[in-house]
């Protein structure tokens, strides 16, 4: 037939039947891991850090739970951002779907 057919497809995760995390979410969670900054994460991303930091508490008010934490830094010292338990789940059930899918 000579026509090459690919597929697509979205993964997100739910939680109470409401969208929780998609792929750019994912992204910003693993960024965080990587860079231990929300700063630096939502840059990477093309993002705001208001954008980032919203979309941190929005998901942490559907879970009820942090999925980061933060430790501001002060004049001699740099702050930090590291993934809560409940960050290093997410990532791990997302990752866990997309490899099924592959």
């Amino acid at each position: 037939m000579g026509i090459r057919l690919t597929y697509n497809y979205k993964i997100w995760l739910e939680y109470d039947r409401k969208p929780l995390l998609g792929i750019g979410r994912y992204n910003l969670l693993k960024n965080i891991k990587r860079t231990s900054s929300l700063k630096i994460s939502a840059e990477k991303l093309g993002i705001s850090y208001k954008t980032a930091y919203n979309y941190i508490r929005k998901i942490e008010k559907h879970l009820g739970n942090k999925i980061i934490e933060s430790h501001k830094g002060g004049k001699d010292a740099g702050g930090y951002t590291k993934l809560a338990p409940a960050g290093e789940m997410l990532i791990k059930k997302y990752e866990e779907v997309a490899k099924k899918l592959h």
